[in-house]
Parts: C-alpha cells; structure tokens; sequence
C-alpha cells in the first residue's frame, strides 16, 4: 500500500499527523488500525481523488473515543459501534449490562504533551516548570496532561503578576487535605472491584473538587473585598 505523504490532505490531517498526535497516548497505534476503523465504518475520514484519507479534528475526537473504549473498558468493535451510536444520538453512552458513563470519563487521558511541547503552548520559562514542580504544583515527567498545561498557564498569568510557585506552597497543603475529605466521601465507590465504578469515583470526585474550588473562590474574593476596604 502506498504510503500516506504529508501534504496530501489539504484542510485536513493525514494518516501520519494523526499517529503523530495519538501515539503519546496510545503507543500500540498503526496506520493499519487506522485504516481499518475507516474499513469497517467506525470513522469515516474524507476520501480524496487521490484516495488518500484526510481526517478532521472531528475524526481524530472519535478515534480518540474509540481507542479509550477498547483499551480502558475492553469492549469489542460491535459494542463500540453501539457506544458510538448513544454518542451520536446525543445519549449518555450505556456500557454492557446498562452502566452509563460519560465521554468526559471516556476522554479523560485526551491530551497529552512533550515536556518541550508544554513550555511552549503556555509559553512558560523551564526555570519556572522547575520551580513548579519542586513546590509539588506539577509532576516531574516527560509527558504532561491537559490539566498540568492548564496549571502551567496559569502559573505564567501568575508569574506576571508576581506570584511565584514557593508564594503556593500553602494552597498546595490546603488542596491535599482537601483531597483527603474528597476521598472520604467517594470511598464506598472506591471500594467497588468495578473498572466502572472506578471511574464513576474519579468523576464524582471531581465534581466534589469543583463545588469546593467554588467555595474557596467565594471566600477568599470576600476577604480580598475586605483587605481591599
């Protein structure tokens, strides 16, 4: 089979561009289980005249979804295809034997960056991902998540307004104990030997972690109004 040239999918992503983008994620990945998700129709990229396969953002979301179903849940193409099928209907996807999960849950290990790649999309110093990373704000890695990026760029924001990583050393504390009254009160679905009921603990957590973050906003700008008179 000829191989996919780079350039020949214009407005898209070729086959390789796509590897290029998942294989962080999911290292097993070949252009042949590309080409065969296109084959039996679980993702249908643009055929060009030249019959080469351009993919938009949109395809490598779903090929995403679809290789996070097959390595973290197991499932076979035919049920894949009716997790699909929720997914497009605008449903809750429904795994076998009735559990719901969410494409967020599906999607959670979406993103992920090069040690390089991170500094530069948030446009960080290495001295500052250093510092990061010595106050526990971040993790000593090589690849990084969407969730570190985020932290990163706003550790830059922070940075411009003077705050330094050694400045957090206090919210770093204050976010582990609250990460200890998070796991408390998802232990009984921790508990469950369920791959699902594992994950429905991280999402619920989540959400926890979200209504506190709302709290601790609320009362530190009223403390902020106070200070500032």
């Amino acid at each position: 089979m000829v191989a996919q040239k780079s350039g020949s999918a214009p407005g898209g992503l070729t086959i390789g561009q796509v590897l290029q983008q998942l294989r962080i994620q999911f290292p097993d990945l070949s252009s042949s289980k590309l080409r065969f998700l296109g084959d039996n129709g679980l993702v249908n990229p643009e055929r060009l005249e030249s019959g080469y396969r351009s993919y938009s953002n949109a395809d490598v979301h779903r090929i995403r979804i679809i290789l996070g179903l097959q390595r973290d849940y197991f499932l076979p193409l035919k049920q894949i295809e009716r997790v699909l099928a929720d997914i497009d209907a605008g449903k809750a996807p429904s795994l076998p034997g009735g559990a719901t999960i969410s494409v967020d849950s599906i999607l959670s290990l979406e993103v992920r960056f090069t040690r390089s790649e991170m500094l530069a999309s948030a446009g960080a110093s290495k001295a500052l991902l250093d510092d990061a990373i010595s106050m526990g704000l971040l993790p000593a890695s090589e690849i990084y998540g969407d969730d570190s990026l985020k932290t990163l760029t706003a550790l830059v924001q922070l940075h411009s307004a003077g705050i330094e990583p050694r400045h957090l050393r206090g919210l770093r504390t204050q976010a582990e104990k609250d990460a200890v009254i998070v796991h408390t009160s998802v232990l009984p679905i921790v508990k469950s030997a369920s791959r699902v009921s594992k994950q429905k603990a991280v999402d619920v957590a989540r959400e926890i972690a979200t209504n506190l973050e709302q709290v601790r906003l609320t009362v530190m700008m009223r403390s902020i109004d106070d200070l500032i008179g």
